[in-house]
This record gives C-alpha cells, structure tokens and sequence, in this order.
C-alpha cells in the first residue's frame, strides 16, 4: 500500500515537472503560434509581417466558425 502511493506520488511529480519544462498547454499554443521560430528574429520586419499574418488568420477562422455556427446551427 505504501509502495503504491509512493510509487503514485513520483509519477505526479515527474508529470508535474514535465508541464513546467513544456509550458502549459495552451499558452504553449499560442506562443508557438505567435512566435514562429522559423522566422530569422535579426529581421524585425519579418517578425512582425508574420504575426500580423497569422493574427488575421487567427481572426478569419473565428469569424468563419461564428458564420457557421450561427447559420446552421442557430
């Protein structure tokens, strides 16, 4: 019985430490999403081009779910 809460209580911490070293899930989404590492970071022009992009991008989806939800589902 003991060696199975012990056991229990090395697994959480080991996830635990495994979500603080990856960041939590969906704030990892949108840093990621936001801050591509693909894009040369020197080239600020670049850097922002590609946000303002996928911030419209981000915005047309919404706006084309809320279209659809509202005409077939409304």
């Amino acid at each position: 019985m003991a060696d199975n809460r012990h056991e229990s209580e090395q697994q959480a911490r080991r996830e635990l430490e495994k979500l603080r070293r990856e960041g939590d899930a969906l704030g990892g989404i949108f840093t990621r999403w936001f801050m591509p590492r693909t894009v040369d970071s020197d080239d600020p022009i670049e850097l922002w081009g590609t946000r303002i992009g996928r911030s419209l991008s981000l915005a047309a989806l919404t706006i084309i779910c809320l279209y659809l939800v509202w005409t077939y589902l409304l």
